[in-house]
């Protein structure tokens, strides 16, 4: 199945964000108390992304859910992934590349997902527009001027 380039560019964006706020080696670049700040602006606005879900713009170049998958001792990861549905407080996601741990989750699966283990939503625009993505405004605050640039150029966004 043909990926486009920019779906590629997300993901390991993504993947390089989900890497350094892990681990020992990569001091976060966020406190957790900004962290839920975002969580919990991104839960306020939640009615947007399902709305988006319901009626989906052809305007619309991504999609997303940023989801937590937390495994037996705590452990979890953070990915994002394309919602297809929503429906009672559970959302009806596909997996995209980039997933670790073994849970038997593999790209393209769709599985469902209580709201509750959403951490953010966004909205990519044909002009690059990124609505909602407060977890990646979030890390995008903390880049430097450099890295925002770089930051701007291999994702596309266009952030306000």
């Amino acid at each position: 199945m043909y990926k486009p380039i920019w779906l590629k560019i997300l993901l390991f964006v993504c993947l390089l964000l989900t890497l350094s706020s892990c681990g020992p080696a990569a001091p976060s670049i966020v406190s957790d108390q900004e962290f839920e700040a975002a969580v919990k602006e991104a839960h306020e606005t939640m009615d947007t992304i399902r709305q988006v879900i319901l009626a989906p713009d052809q305007s619309y170049r991504f999609i997303g859910v940023k989801v937590r998958f937390t495994r037996d001792g705590g452990r979890f990861e953070d990915h994002w992934t394309e919602p297809v549905d929503y429906y009672d407080n559970i959302f009806t996601i596909r997996l995209l590349e980039g997933f670790t741990f073994d849970m038997g989750l593999h790209p393209d699966n769709l599985i469902e997902v209580s709201e509750k283990d959403v951490l953010d939503w966004m909205v990519v625009e044909s002009d690059g527009k990124l609505i909602g993505g407060y977890t990646i405004r979030l890390t995008y605050e903390h880049l430097t001027p450099e890295e925002k640039k770089e930051f701007l150029k291999n994702t596309g966004y266009v952030i306000d």
